[in-house]
């Protein structure tokens, strides 16, 4: 009776995986194709958001004080060395290559400018709950 007792307590817990990220900071980034690596001097200033991930990693929603963005995973491409990498598209159409790195403890998404060339937008991670 205790053993069912027990797994009756620890079932809600294993079947409930919704993840969310705080973040506190935001920076830009450019592609520097010449040197095909991210430019280091990017624009970084205080952003206060989180982003909630679905128990089934089929959708995200990303709020901040003046918003809130809902994304569609589109395919999830890893899993590996605690990066979790999505192609998504936002409620408006935009697309997005999304990467949750927990250890580095940072949300980056790469997209293209309105020239077409290629943007980082970094989100630095206070707290993942």
């Amino acid at each position: 009776m205790k053993k069912i007792l027990l797994i009756l307590l620890f079932v809600p817990f294993i079947g409930y995986a919704q993840t969310s990220f705080s973040c506190n900071y935001k920076e830009f980034c450019d592609w520097d194709e010449l040197n095909e690596v991210w430019e280091r001097d990017c624009d970084y200033f205080e952003n206060h958001c989180l982003f909630e991930m679905n128990d089934g990693e089929t959708m995200f929603i990303h709020t901040t004080e003046k918003m809130k963005s809902t994304y569609y995973v589109k395919e999830k491409l890893s899993g590996k060395d605690n990066q979790f990498t999505y192609n998504v598209v936002s409620d408006v159409g935009n697309e997005y290559f999304f990467i949750f790195d927990i250890k580095n403890k940072e949300v980056k998404a790469i997209t293209e400018d309105e020239n077409g060339n290629s943007v980082l937008i970094r989100w630095y991670v206070k707290a993942i709950f």
